[in-house]
């Protein structure tokens, strides 16, 4: 029986090491941004969208100060008006983004954009749009699901264009560091201003919340072991002075 128990206690030790639970993070970070959207020739309709993000805290949770959303936008709906001079021009637009061009119907998307995922380190860049870093290892991917809703009034104020008012969510794919094996969701809004040179970056304002799972290992819990030996060394002991006993009978 003292075997049994002690063979139990090791074999329940070996299954625990192997054993892994899922460690959950949740926090916030706000960043100001710059967005660039840019149309793509010869495909009407259809646009790159550049979201970069600079942490306004220099010590947010994990080391990401900085993030970069590389994606493929699709106009799906606009008002327009037309002013004194007879042209028409928008009032309110309304566009989709997404990490997969095939998810909005792009049918061919730049090259370009998936050489800027390389560039930044993104991990497989034929899918993911996003990356989350800092000056430590700790990196997550993701990919973009968006939306945004571009104001232009009045129409044709030069003192103030418009703005641009959006969100969505971000489906982590994986990460490094302490991240390895991440899975999760990023949500975010922002807001940003249109600036007066239309081919400039538009400055902003985002919150991301994160919510985000990493496997880890349970540590070996070295009390279960130590107890085995324990009682092993207990029944080792028992044993000798039982049989002195029968000896000296």
């Amino acid at each position: 029986m003292t075997i049994a128990l002690t063979c139990a206690a090791c074999g329940s030790n070996i299954q625990s090491v192997k054993a892994q639970t899922n460690v959950n993070s949740e926090f916030e970070i706000t960043y100001d941004t710059l967005f660039t959207l840019r149309p793509i020739e010869q495909q009407p309709g259809f646009f790159t969208a550049q979201i970069s993000g600079i942490s306004q805290n220099s010590n947010p949770a994990f080391g990401l100060t900085q993030f970069e959303s590389n994606a493929f936008g699709k106009l799906v709906s606009q008002e327009t008006i037309t002013d004194e001079n007879g042209n028409i021009v928008p009032v309110n637009q309304k566009l989709l983004f997404n990490a997969n061009p095939n998810v909005i119907g792009l049918q061919n998307p730049p090259q370009s954009v998936i050489d800027r995922r390389t560039q930044l380190g993104v991990a497989n860049p034929e899918v993911n749009s996003d990356i989350y870093f800092g000056d430590s290892a700790n990196k997550l991917f993701g990919q973009a699901d968006d939306r945004a809703e571009i104001n232009f009034f009045p129409p044709g104020n030069p003192n103030f264009p418009g703005t641009v008012n959006g969100g969505g969510t971000i489906t982590i794919t994986g990460g490094t560091g302490v991240f390895e094996n991440a899975s999760g969701e990023i949500t975010f809004e922002q807001s940003d201003r249109l600036p007066l040179d239309r081919n400039a970056p538009a400055p902003g304002v985002a919150t991301l919340k994160f919510n985000i799972e990493t496997p880890q290992s349970v540590p070996e819990p070295t009390s279960i072991l130590g107890l085995s030996a324990g009682v092993l060394g207990a029944s080792l002991a028992l044993h000798r002075n039982r049989r002195k006993v029968s000896l000296k009978k």
